[in-house]
């Protein structure tokens, strides 16, 4: 009796030994299964630029044209050129939107931007135009958009991104609708 009491004892304490062994392996599996860690996004470094040459745009004493003649218009006052540019060393995307915002004053003869039009290109290398947004009526957005950081009450003109250093040169024009005709007289200007 003696000896299996012993047996017992040595049984009990091997069953005991491997359950603690599980406990103990299960324990610092979980531990390093589930640990926190810092995570670090590195970017690099992003610079990004906007740079408006002197030209402006003046629609003083301006006459409603076509689509067809504002799009090619090249005298002072009819178009205003600006350059959108990065320097980027990483793997990043910067997100940019070209706006438009009438900042016309209150006081000052406005004209509805209903009757405005607009017409962005951008300048190639060689000094062609590219069509990036065909003529469109002057119509502020309601929503903001967060995805490029435009606030509520701007016109889009254009949606892009960048993912490594470049530069590109962008001319808009802005001119009077052909329709618009405020002496109510049929265009019989």
């Amino acid at each position: 009796m003696l000896k299996t009491r012993k047996e017992m004892l040595i049984i009990g304490l091997m069953l005991l030994l491997v359950i603690a062994l599980i406990g103990v392996s299960y324990a610092a599996f979980r531990f390093t299964g589930v640990g926190q860690r810092e995570n670090t996004i590195t970017t690099g470094s992003i610079t990004m630029s906007y740079t408006e040459s002197s030209n402006t745009i003046s629609l003083n004493g301006a006459l409603p044209t076509t689509d067809e003649t504002g799009k090619k218009r090249l005298n002072p006052g009819e178009y205003f050129d600006f350059t959108v540019s990065s320097k980027i060393s990483g793997d990043v995307n910067i997100n940019y939107e070209i706006t438009a915002k009438d900042v016309t004053d209150s006081g000052a003869r406005k004209i509805d931007g209903s009757n405005i039009k607009l017409y962005l290109t951008r300048l190639t290398s060689d000094g062609t135009e590219e069509q990036v947004m065909s003529p469109e009526t002057y119509n502020e957005e309601t929503n903001a958009n967060n995805f490029t950081g435009r606030p509520a009450g701007e016109m889009s003109l254009y949606t892009s991104s960048m993912s490594s250093s470049e530069s590109n040169t962008y001319r808009l024009r802005m001119y009077v609708d052909e329709d618009y005709n405020p002496q109510g007289d049929g265009g019989g200007l």
